[in-house]
């Protein structure tokens, strides 16, 4: 049974092929969802079906990120793992979005959405979402869930000038890259280039 039924449907009358038309725009959906979240392997089985499994509420949920952050290129993938860890600890999120989603207006600005999110009682929400893409963690009870670190929105505004802050040199995850060329004097790379292997072996001699 779908939690929110309403939201598919558009009209259960059958069409001749056994399902009704809110199972054919759940399952076409669910198959956009699961293709878009390809590109994405670091996903796992449980955010990949939540997201899949509910693909009206979680495409609500991607746009709502991207007016209430101001960042269209958000990352599908970052957004189905927040999506998870909110809908997992929260029985009332799917219908709450669903209501957020009935706010949005198009060109609308973050500061006017978290407005109108406020006066309907929804402006918790709504911190707590800007919250989980900003820090990258989100927040269920007495537990906190990291989702990301890297590609936490925080540090984007430093990106061209700062590294994200981590024991690695040069960012997180740096040593699993290949080691940056050595530096050498460009007199030692000619005789390098122009060596022989019968003057290598004599040198050795």
């Amino acid at each position: 049974m779908d939690k929110n039924p309403s939201l598919f449907d558009f009209g259960t009358q059958q069409n001749g092929t056994g399902f009704s038309r809110r199972d054919m725009l759940k399952g076409v959906g669910s198959a956009m969802v699961a293709a878009t979240l390809l590109g994405f392997p670091f996903l796992t089985e449980a955010e990949k079906s939540t997201a899949t499994g509910d693909p009206l509420i979680f495409s609500q949920f991607f746009m709502i990120s991207q007016a209430i952050t101001e960042h269209k290129d958000l990352s599908p993938g970052m957004s189905a793992r927040i999506f998870n860890a909110f809908y997992q600890g929260d029985t009332q999120f799917p219908a709450q979005i669903a209501a957020l989603y009935l706010l949005l207006q198009p060109n609308q600005r973050a500061k006017e959405f978290q407005q109108v999110a406020k006066e309907h009682n929804l402006g918790e929400l709504l911190t707590r979402i800007i919250t989980g893409w900003y820090t990258g963690t989100v927040k269920n009870g007495t537990d906190s869930i990291l989702i990301a670190y890297k590609d936490a929105l925080m540090y984007r505004p430093v990106s061209d000038g700062l590294i994200v802050p981590t024991y690695c040199g040069n960012g997180p995850l740096w040593f699993t890259a290949a080691p940056p060329a050595a530096a050498m004097p460009e007199s030692i790379k000619q005789a390098r280039l122009q060596a022989t292997p019968d003057t290598v072996n004599t040198s050795k001699a």
